[in-house]
């Protein structure tokens, strides 16, 4: 506040002016006995007994004495002011130390905290740790299920962590998605500490009810320990932070404990993503195509396009160098744009009965607005919706299958052909492929692989092949790389074959050659 200390100041000026008006009472009555004045004023009042002098004197000190009295309970209620403005002033600043959502400390009292806790494991010469936590995937949470449902997912959060933690460590709320905590160390073993961080992702793997819905989400955490890692707040923090993007670019839902290399490592991840986003606008993502060849006819019949970045210095780089950086960037969404573009501009002119396959991320397939984004960019590049076709994973299905079903049955509707990629991997199962509007299932490349020694194997993919038979499903195995495997599975009525023993995937101007000799009605190859 701008009057920020004025009110004691008042406070002083109302005692200063009791002061002079007692003084000053006090100087006048003296110089009236001084000079007989009271005497002489005794004397009129006597002999002028008609004027009443004696009653004006008693106003006068009756008026005298009511004025001090409303100083004094005017003075009184100012303090009491101040009193009540100190001690709200005193609560909004401890308000102002914790989060509003969760109610544990923010940034601003963790640092405090911090500084204490550093100061005190010097002085007694014990470790520190501090762990970063990071919610996987926050904003997919808010984009899909609301932001009320995020709200709850870190209010639950912070309950459940602070709750297992003992007296003396501290849990804090750094950022939107992102908490700490300090935890002092009884010994050198790191064993403490790993349990610690294993039993944080395990409480945020458990369900957490939002409104009208249940939520789960998991955490990835990045650890530093004093004094090994750093000898100041900031070289923590900065290190935690840095071991926390080495556990998420391992794929999430872990811990890991930072490494001096991480550095090198971090840098170079961030100099990439700063390149890759740069290369989605300047068209550096480009698509190869695999074909999809009937494993009756050997012709051709469609195609995966697979996204491959041109870097500028680096050449072509595969999906693996640059994938997990799109997604942990927030980039899958300009990437399927991208990708879309691209497979529009390519096979526009293919004959109209080859599909394209373009894979389609688990959080994109929860997406309220895919479906208009998808058929806006179709009908802007003048592709049919029948000539595209969306692969999805069994993990989109798990996150929130009636919102996927939703997706897929209006992109369906639209003339888009859906697919379920790495079919047998995870966990499909009959509801899924009796209610999901799929046309089509690819048996996963670790079951193609094993098919000509493993009879279990066989076993296994004869029971798929026979089952999507029964649901009038389209089959395709993925990594056919033998005559062998494509001879079981065409003898087993597998429909279509992918994979190194027809064709390596190839850029578009020999996918166009291909499409054009299946018009012609050529094999494809003769496997």
């Amino acid at each position: 506040m701008s009057s920020r200390g004025a009110p004691p100041e008042a406070g002083g000026r109302y005692w200063k002016l009791y002061l002079i008006i007692a003084v000053g009472a006090l100087f006048v009555f003296a110089v009236l006995k001084y000079l007989d004045a009271l005497e002489y004023v005794y004397r009129i009042s006597l002999s002028h007994a008609d004027w009443h002098l004696n009653d004006l004197f008693a106003l006068i000190v009756a008026a005298a004495l009511a004025a001090i009295a409303v100083l004094v309970v005017h003075e009184w209620q100012l303090r009491m002011a101040i009193t009540q403005r100190d001690q709200a002033e005193a609560l909004a600043r401890e308000a102002s130390r914790y989060d509003g959502l969760t109610g544990i400390p923010n940034r601003a009292l963790f640092q405090e905290d911090f500084a204490r806790a550093l100061a005190r494991a010097r002085a007694s010469g014990t470790r520190l740790a501090v762990l970063v936590i990071d919610v996987d995937a926050f904003q997919q949470v808010n984009d899909v299920h609301g932001h009320a449902a995020g709200d709850a997912v870190l209010t639950t959060l912070a309950k459940r962590i602070r709750a297992m933690l003992r007296q003396e460590e501290t849990l804090a709320r750094l950022g939107a998605d992102e908490f700490v905590a300090l935890s002092p160390l009884v010994n050198e073993s790191t064993d403490e500490l790993f349990r610690l961080a294993e039993r944080i992702l395990k409480v945020a793997h458990e369900e957490i009810a939002a409104p009208n819905r249940r939520v789960q989400v998991s955490a990835s955490i990045g650890i530093a320990k004093y004094p090994r890692d750093g000898d100041c707040e900031a070289d923590l923090l900065r290190r935690a932070e840095t071991a926390l993007a080495q556990a998420k670019s391992a794929g999430k839902d872990r811990y890991a404990l930072y490494d001096s290399t991480l550095d090198a490592h971090r840098r170079e991840r961030l100099d990439t993503e700063v390149e890759l986003r740069e290369g989605l606008e300047r068209g550096e993502i480009v698509a190869l195509y695999q074909p999809l060849v009937d494993l009756q006819t050997l012709r051709p019949r469609g195609f995966e396009a697979l996204a491959r970045w041109h870097h500028p210095t680096r050449g072509l780089l595969g999906a693996p160098a640059f994938i997990p950086i799109v997604e942990d960037a927030g980039l899958v969404g300009r990437l399927l744009t991208a990708m879309l573009e691209r497979v529009c501009a390519d096979a526009r002119d293919w004959p109209a009965d080859l599909s394209v396959a373009v894979n389609l991320s688990p959080p994109q397939l929860l997406d309220p607005d895919l479906t208009d984004t998808l058929l806006s960019l179709l009908a802007r590049m003048g592709v049919a919706a029948s000539r595209i076709e969306l692969e999805i994973t069994e993990t989109a299905l798990l996150q929130d299958f009636d919102t996927a079903r939703r997706t897929m049955s209006a992109l369906r509707e639209a003339g888009v052909r859906m697919s379920l990629d790495d079919f047998g991997t995870g966990f499909s199962s009959l509801r899924h492929l009796q209610e999901l509007p799929i046309d089509k299932i690819k048996i996963d490349q670790s079951f193609t692989r094993r098919l000509t020694d493993d009879a279990d194997c066989r076993k296994i993919v004869s029971s798929m092949l026979s089952l999507a038979a029964a649901l009038g499903l389209t089959t395709v195995a993925e990594g056919v790389e033998s005559q062998a495997e494509a001879e079981w599975l065409r003898g087993h009525g597998c429909t279509l074959g992918q994979g190194y023993l027809f064709a390596r995937p190839m850029p578009a101007a020999a996918a166009r050659q291909v499409a054009q000799d299946a018009a012609s009605g050529a094999p494809f190859c003769r496997a």
